[in-house]
């Protein structure tokens, strides 16, 4: 028999859970957001973005805390080794309980196991596609560094006369 202060902190997490995959998902949808703004290459807008994914970041980091400090609780609760609290995932704990606790928990898991997902998904495209456009802008920035060599050209007085290769950083200053 499960003691009701257990039952009431697996019934937290229960909802900590819930509140870190409603988290989760709006993050996702910032990141397939700015994977429509990188399309567009609105730096603006992929700031922005940026920022918001920051701030949902911290918090989803906060939370994950949190779980840990419940999850840590309900197995000292249970008389279990409280520092496998750090390790031990939701589907695991909930062979701990009985129904319908058990199932709750792991229908929580689930969901934010699949936000989870979805998420890191998106990191490995964005990534991809940051990569692709770090070497594009890289192979630009050295034609515009490399000139076109030893050339020869006409002056404004008709003298021929040949130019080094050009400097982005000498033309900008």
């Amino acid at each position: 028999m499960i003691k009701r202060e257990v039952d009431l902190l697996a019934r937290d997490l229960i909802r900590l859970l819930g509140m870190m995959t409603e988290l989760h998902g709006e993050l996702a949808m910032h990141m397939r957001n700015k994977l429509a703004a990188i399309k567009q290459a609105d730096s603006d807008r992929i700031q922005s973005i940026t920022a918001r994914e920051m701030v949902l970041a911290d918090q989803a980091a906060e939370r994950e805390g949190l779980r840990r400090q419940i999850t840590a609780r309900i197995l000292e609760g249970l008389g279990q080794d409280t520092q496998a609290g750090r390790s031990i995932s939701v589907t695991d704990l909930a062979e701990f309980f009985t129904e319908p606790r058990r199932s709750q928990l792991l229908v929580a898991a689930a969901g934010l196991r699949e936000k989870l997902h979805e998420i890191n998904r998106m990191r490995v495209t964005t990534s991809l596609i940051t990569q692709e456009m770090l070497k594009h802008l890289g192979a630009v920035l050295n034609v515009m560094r490399s000139g076109p060599g030893q050339s020869d050209f006409y002056s404004r007085s008709g003298r021929r006369e040949q130019s080094g290769p050009a400097s982005v950083f000498e033309a900008v200053g």
